[in-house]
């Protein structure tokens, strides 16, 4: 059989060890320098035996430690789901190798739950003290003018809240629609040296416009119950056939209190769309940015409907990408939103406001 090292290992020296990392498996493991200089050898497809016999390793030690190196994915076998995905990344990843291991190291994390999370900041701030969450000018700041006087859009967006409770089962095909061409719509067209570009609601780098958005609809009134691509060239739903119509709290690392909510709106990047242009790994960050500008403007469309859009980036990478269909490499979820009328009293129990 034959197997050569992993493409995607990074290695880093501790004391008396080395620690290595395949950031398209997320494995990590230790191993000594003997090994390090049995993968670095091991480059090219080659069997045990061959190896054994170019650089001098015995048969028994071989044995002996490739299970565990194809276990951990420092090995890969020739054929394997594994070589084929190396195969993607090298055709498909232009943004080098610090970034990808950053990328592909945070899919599908473990996530706490609330409860969890509240103990270990409660631990934490009996021995480190907080940081400050604001920080304040020295006397005699120049005071500006007050912000909410007679502006609407200031005092629109003052009352956008994150309200993790749902008062109402259903939101409006309306309300969906205009939460999404908030964040998403396309509102004109300009052009460059290459061609046509489109002008959407946000700004996006160099108009590469790299994300996708799609609605899990479970309580939209006009919307059967499923799964959607949001059109942004022509506004409008398309139905995407899907195994199965998951709870919310599937896709969002098991957060419970989003299955209440009518719906969920997925942002999805292409990267590829970004990195057809920009080749410096910096525009892997303004990717991510333009999350943040469409959130934003669905929150506040969101707002204005008396609705709350709570935004999370707790996401359960793989099980998204199943369910929409999305195989490429570069095709990564990044940012989710969930729409409900939320409770009126904004200290219900197991609420989240912010």
């Amino acid at each position: 059989m034959k197997m050569r090292s992993s493409k995607t290992l990074v290695l880093y020296p501790g004391t008396n060890k080395v620690t290595a990392c395949n950031f398209l498996t997320r494995s990590v493991f230790e191993c000594s320098p003997e090994v390090i200089g049995l993968l670095a050898s091991w480059d090219e497809w080659a069997s045990p035996a061959e190896i054994s016999r170019a650089h001098g390793w015995s048969t028994s030690d071989l044995s002996a430690v490739v299970p565990q190196l194809l276990d951990f994915s420092a090995l890969v076998t020739a054929g394997s789901p594994l070589a084929e995905q190396e195969t993607r990344f090298s055709g498909q990843w232009n943004w080098g190798i610090p970034t990808a291991l950053m990328h592909f190291c945070v899919q599908d994390s473990e996530f706490m739950t609330i409860e969890q999370a509240e103990a270990r900041q409660i631990e934490r701030a009996g021995h480190v003290a907080q940081p400050d969450l604001m920080l304040k000018n020295a006397a005699g700041a120049i005071r500006l003018p007050n912000a909410l006087d007679d502006n609407e859009l200031l005092t629109l967006m003052a009352r956008r809240r994150t309200n993790r409770t749902a008062a109402a089962p259903t939101i409006t095909a309306r309300q969906l629609s205009d939460c999404l061409f908030a964040g998403m719509g396309i509102t004109g067209e300009t052009s460059n040296c290459v061609g046509a570009l489109p002008l959407g609601m946000t700004p996006s780098g160099g108009a590469r416009n790299p994300y996708e958005a799609y609605v899990v609809a479970l309580g939209v009134e006009g919307l059967e119950p499923g799964v959607y691509h949001y059109s942004a060239a022509d506004h409008d739903l398309g139905r995407i056939s899907a195994n199965h119509l998951p709870k919310i709290s599937e896709l969002v690392g098991g957060q419970e209190w989003a299955d209440a909510m009518p719906c969920l709106i997925l942002l999805c990047a292409r990267l590829d769309r970004t990195m057809w242009k920009y080749e410096d790994a910096n525009a892997y960050r303004v990717v991510l940015i333009e999350a943040g500008h469409i959130g934003q403007n669905m929150m506040l469309a969101a707002t204005r409907h008396g609705l709350s859009a709570c935004p999370t980036a707790a996401l359960s990478h793989s099980a998204i990408k199943r369910l929409l269909g999305l195989d490429r490499l570069t095709d990564a979820p990044i940012y989710a939103l969930t729409l409900s009328t939320p409770e009126p009293n904004p200290h219900s129990v197991g609420q989240s406001v912010n």
